[in-house]
């Protein structure tokens, strides 16, 4: 029984590799619309998203999530403040190598902000630009994982 734990282990080992990610991310709402941008690789390559990401060396939450939306879109936040901290993992497949991934963020509701220099499109690092998406439209298979399952409570919550 040892020995067949142990091989299930290697084996799961060899094919599958788990990573870990964290990052910021916000939610901009107006009327009935989201602002998403459109993932341009990794795991969520070609799903729509909310903005945000990974924090850089000694800068807080609130600092990552104002830096990453102007990357991203170039909507400037003049206040947020956290909604929630999610945490979901997921397979896929990447070049034909499965991998599981562990994505975790703390998202923030953004209660004022300045949309006037929004693009639509962008090629930077991860994103090919932003759009604002009427709520009631977003599907599970347009969004990501992650960005579905916090969409999913915001309808809720407005119910």
């Amino acid at each position: 029984m040892c020995s067949a734990l142990i091989k299930n282990n290697l084996t799961k080992n060899n094919f599958m590799q788990t990573k870990q990610h964290f990052g910021v991310y916000g939610i901009i709402l107006k009327d009935n619309n989201i602002l998403l941008i459109k993932k341009s690789r990794g795991p969520y390559k070609g799903k729509l998203d909310l903005p945000g990401g990974r924090p850089e060396l000694d800068e807080t939450n609130l600092e990552t999530l104002i830096r990453e939306v102007i990357e991203e879109t170039r909507v400037v936040i003049n206040q947020a403040e956290l909604f929630n901290n999610y945490n979901i993992t997921l397979n896929y497949k990447i070049d034909g190598i499965e991998e599981e991934l562990n994505h975790s963020g703390a998202v923030y509701l953004v209660t004022s902000y300045d949309d006037s220099k929004l693009v639509n499109e962008i090629h930077i690092e991860d994103s090919l630009g932003a759009q604002w998406f009427a709520i009631t439209d977003l599907t599970e298979t347009m969004l990501s994982p992650f960005a579905f399952y916090v969409i999913d409570e915001i309808k809720k919550s407005s119910n």
